[in-house]
């Protein structure tokens, strides 16, 4: 039974390996998406109005006068700035001349009203990686492969608890940096292992729902609701138990967008207004929907829907007095993006992304030193050589890849047409470029130490693009209180000192030996 659970362990995860490090690493990064914002796009380095005084109806009002097609009658939604966005997202929906119905997106001026080009945005690069975490650039399916490889990391973390159970804590406790490269691996893959293990839990479970969920309702909805989805989706969402009628009477009098978020504002002062959103406005079965979030709590959100003919409270999810089945969905999704606690939750979750990409690579290295032996032919060590050169050159190539769109998005002209596409191609094709040269390099000490280098001098240079580009050199930043892209200066800036020193102090030796 050992020997079975140990090779499940191992073959689980040496396939999802590379794929599972990716998720982590650009998951990392994504969860300070909105704060990477205005040092993302110099156009938002401004100071952000409240948005208690941002005229909602007088923004749907520009958005139809100059976005061609706009469909006021679909769902619409905007998201009020904030502290690290100035600007205003808004969804909505063009119908086109055909019939045919389009979702697009745009940034909005709140002050100015300056309407960004619909979905032509100037930057994407946290979208970029936030996307890239669950490989989104993959058309249909690139969700579920993220689902299935969060599923299977379950699998490899159960078969790992149970592989080390009984000597966990002994090896916890005799870890050391000396001996043979196998039983460094060893040891610290199960320490580390077992300090992240409950959040590597949560990631795995919540990744897996979130990614898989169409799965999970279709057995529920047949156990639960007789074959009604609809029913499950109400049970989870309010939102989806009210129908609307695409063929309602049209209002010529409707309640206004400013007037509810005035209203919920006043019955909630201590939570933030993060999504405005309304569906079959101007109908008479319209709905205008409300979320609220403290940012602290873990169930700390809550939901109010008005109705859009007279303003009627329609229905409300509480944070106070939410079920337990209204507040599971919304649980799990606080949970996957660390969108409780304050920043220091991010950082906490960041920092234990990072170990767990170690615990990785470990696992990788693991599995490389095991077959190095006499055991194995000739021809079968150079094919776990080629493997394992292969997974480090696609994982340890994503530091520099990540410096690199950095100073793509910085360099590039905010005017250029298609922009963010082209940052896109940097950032992509300089990650398969690394990787390939990575392939070139036979030992793994020798392609560990070249990326780190490669990526610290690419960081080092960030402020200084951010500066040259922008004329927003780290000081005057600090000084002008531009806090947000202060810290992303600062951060490469010391991301890249102390990865040289590292470099110059352990990494520059050579090493004849293909497993250090």
């Amino acid at each position: 039974m050992y020997n079975a659970i140990f090779h499940a362990h191992t073959v689980s995860g040496i396939v999802i390996s590379f794929a599972l490090y990716v998720i982590f690493f650009a998951g990392a990064i994504s969860l300070f998406m909105n704060e990477l914002y205005r040092w993302e796009n110099p156009e938002a380095r401004f100071e952000s109005i409240n948005p208690e005084i941002v005229d909602y109806d007088q923004i749907t009002s520009i958005v139809q006068q100059q976005v061609e097609g706009f469909d006021i009658t679909s769902q619409f939604g905007m998201m009020p700035p904030t502290k690290t966005n100035p600007l205003m997202l808004f969804y909505g929906t063009i119908k086109h001349s055909d019939g045919k119905k389009e979702r697009f997106s745009t940034y909005i001026n709140p002050t100015t009203h300056e309407i960004t080009p619909p979905n032509k945005p100037k930057t994407h690069m946290a979208h970029t990686l936030y996307e890239l975490h669950y490989f989104g650039q993959i058309p249909i399916v690139g969700g579920y492969l993220s689902g299935l490889v969060a599923f299977f990391f379950i699998f490899a973390i159960i078969t790992g608890l149970l592989i080390h159970w009984k000597n966990m804590v002994s090896k916890f406790y005799s870890f050391t940096s000396k001996g043979k490269w196998k039983q460094i691996w060893t040891n610290s893959h199960i320490s580390l292992g077992f300090i992240t293990l409950p959040f590597q839990l949560i990631y795995a479970v919540t990744g897996a729902l979130l990614c898989l969920s169409i799965f999970l309702l279709a057995p529920s909805a047949f156990l639960m609701f007789g074959g009604d989805t609809s029913q499950v989706l109400k049970a989870v969402n309010p939102e989806a138990g009210y129908r609307h009628d695409q063929n309602a009477k049209t209002l010529h009098d409707y309640t206004s967008l400013n007037s509810i978020y005035a209203k919920v504002k006043a019955a909630n002062p201590e939570t933030d207004i993060t999504y405005l959103y309304t569906t079959n406005y101007t109908k008479e079965d319209g709905t205008i929907s409300v979320r609220t979030d403290d940012r602290i709590g873990i169930a700390g959100d809550g939901l109010f829907i008005y109705s859009g003919q007279d303003g009627r409270l329609l229905q409300s999810v509480d944070p106070e007095e939410k079920t337990y089945t209204s507040a599971a969905f919304r649980v799990l999704v606080k949970l996957h993006y660390a969108n409780f606690g304050g920043p220091l939750m991010k950082i906490i979750y960041f920092f234990l992304s990072m170990v767990t990409c170690y615990v990785i690579i470990s696992g990788v290295m693991i599995w490389q030193t095991a077959r190095d032996n006499d055991r194995y032919t000739a021809k079968q060590k150079k094919f776990h050589h080629r493997i394992t050169k292969f997974y480090l050159a696609i994982t340890l190539s994503m530091f520099p890849a990540l410096a690199l769109i950095f100073l793509a998005n910085i360099s590039v002209p905010m005017d250029m047409p298609n922009r963010a596409e082209l940052i896109n191609t940097i950032f992509f094709l300089g990650w398969l470029l690394l990787t390939i040269l990575g392939l070139f390099w036979n030992e793994y000490r020798q392609l560990n130490r070249n990326f780190i280098l490669i990526g610290c001098i690419l960081g080092l240079l960030v402020p200084i693009a951010n500066g040259v580009f922008t004329g927003d050199w780290l000081w005057k930043t600090l000084l002008s209180g531009q806090y947000y892209v202060y810290a992303v200066d600062a951060i490469w800036l010391i991301i890249g000192l102390f990865g040289i020193l590292i470099y110059k102090k352990y990494l520059s030796k050579q090493s004849s030996k293909v497993i250090a």
